[in-house]
């Protein structure tokens, strides 16, 4: 039976409140009426973050309180743990606001780039398996001593240290709107793409232009970060005959940044564009890369072709690619999220012991990350609650990510 705490229950009280029928609400949020019905009689238990988006839209709330983000399926931040305020505090520090920084702000000698160098490789391994705690602790010493050597760094060296600094602040940026602070990234990417301009890297200011792309996309402002990505290749003008493998992975990354935003915009043929162009590059550069820690090549590219599919309501092409993929060729934080979509497609066929086995598979590459990731603990609950035998294994992780049912 629908209680207030399912996505069905919600979806139908929402509508309700603006007096709005099933037909009406399904032609207001361009999605199927045989959908918005599934849901409210809970014969369906999920649906595509695309259509949710548009659902929520429609409705005039926020994506967090359709999937129920504000009850029990959010994942309380202790901010102060995973160092959320101290990033945020060494972002927006006073001592280097124009017109008002000191010289000397770092109060230790100063380090060398390749120092730094070597803690931002140790940070990006730490950010790739998930794990916030650990990054947290470690972000906002890196961003003061990335400040200082660049500061601090002759002339020769100088334009190396803005570049460590670029990618050092990039990280940041995404960490902390991955946990749900992307007006803090946004102001972390601004003084990325500076120290990327002071560093004369191209393709590293193309790459903080697909980190924007994805603040965008975590906003909700899809146009927006589909734009970002097209008009930044557009810079480029990739020749996919003649450039080098990086400048054609960093075309790719960003022609699947694009082609995510239009998916989850209902603009299936717009993504299908984006990704036959991201899919060349992939071809090109022909094996797995990593360009300034973001993964390329066939297997990304792959996994992208999934998540289309699911965002699509695709479900069997998304099950029938994902049958014979190994995802094992991207970080961990990127298989889980691979995972999560395929558990979503078998979910939706009522494939509920393929769907676990692959959130199980999620949890063992990312458990970290599981734990804070909204739409992963929303499928988890979802599957939990319709568990047909006490203590099954979903119920199990429901409660390791400390999901009350």
């Amino acid at each position: 039976m629908a209680d207030d705490t399912s996505l069905g229950a919600r979806v139908k009280r929402a509508r309700k409140r603006r007096q709005l029928t099933q037909e009406q609400f399904a032609e207001k949020a361009e999605v199927s009426v045989d959908l918005v019905r599934k849901l409210e009689q809970e014969v369906r238990h999920t649906a595509s973050m695309s259509s949710l988006m548009r659902m929520a839209h429609a409705l005039d709330i926020d994506v967090a309180h359709l999937l129920g983000q504000v009850t029990t399926i959010d994942a309380p931040v202790d901010e102060e743990a995973v160092g959320v305020l101290a990033i945020r505090d060494a972002l927006t520090a006073l001592d280097y606001f124009p017109g008002l920084a000191v010289e000397n702000a770092f109060d230790a000698d100063p380090p060398t780039v390749d120092r730094v160098r070597s803690a931002l490789r140790q940070a990006d391994q730490i950010r790739q398996e998930g794990e916030f705690a650990r990054l947290g602790a470690v972000l906002p010493g890196l961003i003061a001593e990335a400040r200082a050597a660049a500061d601090t760094a002759p002339a020769a060296d100088r334009a190396a240290a803005f570049g460590v600094l670029s990618e050092v602040l990039q990280i940041a940026s995404t960490m902390m709107t991955g946990l749900g602070r992307p007006d803090i990234g946004y102001i972390g990417l601004i003084q990325a793409q500076e120290s990327a301009a002071k560093a004369s890297d191209e393709h590293l200011s193309a790459m903080n232009v697909s980190a924007l792309s994805w603040v965008f996309f975590k906003q909700g402002r899809l146009d927006d970060a589909e734009a970002a990505a097209l008009r930044q290749v557009a810079v480029m003008d990739p020749d996919f005959r003649r450039d080098p493998p990086q400048r054609l992975a960093i075309s790719g990354i960003l022609m699947l940044r694009a082609a995510s935003a239009a998916v989850r915009n209902n603009a299936p043929e717009r993504c299908v564009e984006h990704m036959s162009l991201a899919q060349a590059a992939a071809a090109r550069v022909g094996r797995d890369r990593t360009i300034y820690n973001t993964p390329f090549g066939p297997t990304n590219a792959g996994i992208a072709a999934i998540n289309a599919a699911v965002e699509s309501e695709d479900f069997d092409r998304a099950v029938t690619l994902a049958a014979d993929f190994d995802p094992a060729g991207v970080p961990p934080t990127w298989q889980a999220r691979h995972h999560l979509d395929v558990a979503i497609a078998h979910s939706e066929l009522d494939q509920d012991d393929q769907a676990t086995t692959c959130l199980l598979r999620a949890e063992h590459a990312a458990p970290e990350w599981m734990r804070y990731h909204t739409l992963s603990r929303h499928t988890v609950r979802e599957l939990a609650e319709r568990a047909r035998r006490r203590r099954a294994p979903i119920q199990q992780l429901a409660d390791r990510l400390a999901i009350d049912l």
